[in-house]
């Protein structure tokens, strides 16, 4: 499938003229002139004001292609991990491993360290996977049950700064007024205990919020034991790369939120967070040999505090300040039976945070502005009783600054223009030691810019669109990674390389009424200097099979077509019962590497998925029927290197419902892949070392499998 300008203005003109969504709550009338010069009235659709109290985050520019997922959505969806989070959520994807877990997200065809993500505003840890089997860090350690909403911003996203060529994701965790009464004080007390067949997990919560005063709290644990996450494998319980049932193992995992939030007086209120997050896992790693087994670690600690000011002075009408401490570290041990060997490896990542962001609204200028900074101390280390003890990179520090001003400018009733500027700078060095040589340091900056608009055609469709350029400072793992271990390759170091670069272009259309919403948007996104990991570089007699490093590409283009949009069935038909309503969304995307013209491998098939869902008047019960398509990965779609791993289409149904039997008691429940569908998903597959020996069955998705949570609140 191609974009072409024909197709884009065929599928805008369709949207616009679909006249479900010019129906609205209500309508007035105005007069219009028409070809013979003589006056009509005619009927101009007019939304409902809808009044929303209650505190919230600065909202994100509307012409950016935002998708909200909240506390809700995961409960009614019965989510228990990040891949959970964006099931239904065509143009994102999340890969796992059977033993790493969760790697990366994937937004619009990139991921890794090119997607940005934040948990209240705190950065999270790069990526760090130079090896497929021994040693690789999530940038996912949080768990949904400490979830508010998620926040999924496609597309570049300047104001977010270097890492969000792609986009971003912006958890948000829970507040204690998420569930306390609106004023005075009250004590909220939960437990839920769930439970998934998949992966034989059980799952408990307890969650404690209060208000005493001036004094709001909020303490929410979590914990799951459970085992290896079943697949859809051919049965063969064999030892090596031909197995195709996963490797057996047990899983666990820890996460406390706790929050205090103190109002000083009527104009500044403090709050402090601390996050604990642990996942252990114990495989026996039957896939690679007989007699390996690893022992792993995943570990997230964050303290922080923070003040908010609402005394409007010729600086500010708001302004929040916030320091956050964040330790990340993975920690992957290997053991053989048959030759004793101890491979215990670890990466840390220490950062300490700063920013702020303030509000100020001048006339018809609604004004945005912030800054921030972050240190860096990273550090890994390989303890191997065959070698002894190496590193696969420096021990290194970073120090980044970047500063922004976004306005909001309603030039008039029906034009919004939304320019941002900002600037970044980042610093890297490296330190040697008796374990590796320091690969010196490397410093870079960048200004960036965006400029948004809407525009509304009438109070039911409005054309949005924006232009801007991006940003990501290379990681520590493409610039000063270095293995060579005398096994005929080496990949070398790269100090030299260059920041990435991005110009990004999006346009669509957006109607809402009273029957529904739609919204289809076109996107192009050209990024320069991108950078490929483990890039060929040569072969010689000391290594015949090869020198491989990280280097900048020429040029990459990714292209794409994204609809989505919900129909109020019940506003079609007095028969139609009410709460009865149909969702869906579809993406398409195309990437290529000009430079070498290859596809993109990262880049997702299309993908689309369809729900019909139902919530009773008194919102006691109810349930959703989804289905997901994808299309499949051809040859045609490949690099030659990875041609073997094409994968079928397939589609997969998901039966969810709710109940309410009191107002204290609520059960969730599901049953996934309900057809029993055999399938792959691209980015699961696509991360697999490129060896045709491997049995893809081993990759496959779980088959028909359910999943239930109670939850009781005193």
């Amino acid at each position: 499938m191609k974009i072409t300008p024909s197709l884009i203005t065929a599928a805008i003109t369709l949207a616009a003229s679909t006249p479900l969504f010019a129906a609205s709550a209500s309508s007035s009338s105005v007069t219009s002139t028409d070809s013979s010069g003589s006056s009509q009235d005619t009927t101009v659709p007019v939304l409902q004001k809808v009044e929303v109290t209650g505190k919230a985050e600065p909202q994100t520019q509307k012409e950016s292609a935002v998708s909200v997922i909240s506390k809700e959505d995961l409960q009614k969806n019965v989510a228990r991990s990040v891949a959970d989070i964006f099931r239904y959520e065509p143009g994102v994807s999340v890969s796992r491993d059977s033993r790493f877990g969760i790697g990366s997200i994937n937004i619009r065809g990139l991921d890794g360290d090119r997607v940005k993500i934040t948990v209240d505003g705190v950065e999270q840890a790069e990526a760090y996977a130079p090896t497929t089997t021994y040693l690789r860090a999530t940038r996912t350690t949080i768990d949904p049950e400490s979830l508010e909403s998620v926040e999924i911003v496609k597309g570049g996203d300047t104001q977010a700064g270097s890492g969000a060529l792609a986009g971003s994701v912006k958890f948000r965790t829970k507040e204690p007024s998420s569930f306390l009464a609106a004023e005075g004080d009250d004590t909220y007390i939960a437990v839920k205990g769930g439970y998934r067949s998949d992966s034989d997990e059980f799952s408990k919560t307890a969650t404690m919020a209060n208000r005493t005063g001036d004094l709001e709290t909020l303490l929410v644990y979590t914990r799951r034991d459970g085992h290896d996450t079943n697949n859809y494998g051919d049965g063969s319980d064999v030892t090596g790369a031909s197995r195709g049932m996963n490797d057996p193992g047990d899983t666990d995992s820890d996460n406390v939120l706790a929050k205090a939030q103190y109002q000083l007086n009527d104009e500044n209120r403090i709050g402090f967070v601390a996050e604990h997050y642990v996942a252990d896992s114990q495989f026996d790693l039957l896939s690679t040999g007989s007699g390996y087994h690893s022992d792993d670690e995943s570990k997230r600690t964050h303290f922080g505090i923070s003040h908010e000011n609402t005394h409007a002075n010729a600086l500010y009408d708001s302004m929040k300040w916030q320091l956050d401490y964040q330790n990340t570290k993975t920690t992957n041990i290997t053991r053989v039976d048959s030759s004793g060997r101890v491979v215990d490896r670890y990466f840390e990542d220490d950062s300490y945070q700063f920013r702020t962001s303030l509000q100020k609204q001048l006339q018809n200028h609604a004004l945005s502005y912030g800054l921030n900074y972050e240190y860096n101390d990273l550090d890994n280390l390989n303890k191997d009783t065959s070698s002894g003890t190496t590193r696969f990179s420096p021990q290194a520090t970073g120090n980044t600054f970047g500063a922004y001003l976004k306005d909001s400018w309603a030039v008039n009733d029906r034009l919004t223009l939304l320019p941002v500027v900002r600037y970044d700078h980042y610093r890297y060095s490296t330190q040697s030691d008796q374990y590796i040589d320091s690969w010196g340091g490397a410093k870079g900056h960048a200004f960036t810019a965006e400029l948004g608009a809407e525009f509304k055609l009438t109070d039911v469709y409005t054309l949005f669109g924006k232009y801007g350029t991006g940003f990501r400072a290379p990681s520590m793992d493409e610039m000063y990674y270095y293995y060579n271990a005398g096994r005929g390759y080496a990949i070398l170091p790269n100090p030299d390389l260059k920041p990435e670069h991005s110009i990004f272009t999006e346009g669509g259309i957006r109607a809402e009424g009273l029957y529904g919403s739609a919204e289809l948007t076109a996107y192009y996104n050209r990024y320069r200097n991108f950078i490929e990991s483990q890039y060929l570089v040569g072969t010689s007699s000391t290594y015949p099979l090869g020198e491989y490093t990280s280097v900048n590409l020429d040029r990459v283009v990714i292209k794409g077509l994204e609809l989505k949009g919900s129909l109020n069935l019940d506003e079609l038909s007095a028969r139609i019962p009410e709460g009865l309503s149909l969702k869906g969304a579809v993406a398409y995307a195309d990437g290529r590497n000009v430079g070498d013209d290859e596809p993109l491998n990262s880049v997702a098939p299309l993908s689309a998925v369809v729900g019909l869902n139902y919530d009773s008047p008194n919102q006691n019960w109810g349930g959703a029927i989804n289905v997901s398509w994808a299309d499949g990965k051809k040859k045609d779609d490949l690099t030659s290197s990875t041609q073997y791993l094409a994968i079928p289409n397939y589609t997969v149904v998901d039966l969810t419902t709710y109940y309410k039997p009191t107002d204290k008691i609520t059960i969730n429940a599901g049953v996934f892949n309900l057809l029993d569908e055999k399938y792959w998903i691209w980015n699961n597959v696509r991360t697999q070392a490129s060896s045709s020996s491997a049995n893809l069955d081993r990759f496959t998705e779980a088959g028909r499998n359910v999943g239930v949570d109670v939850t009781y609140e005193f």
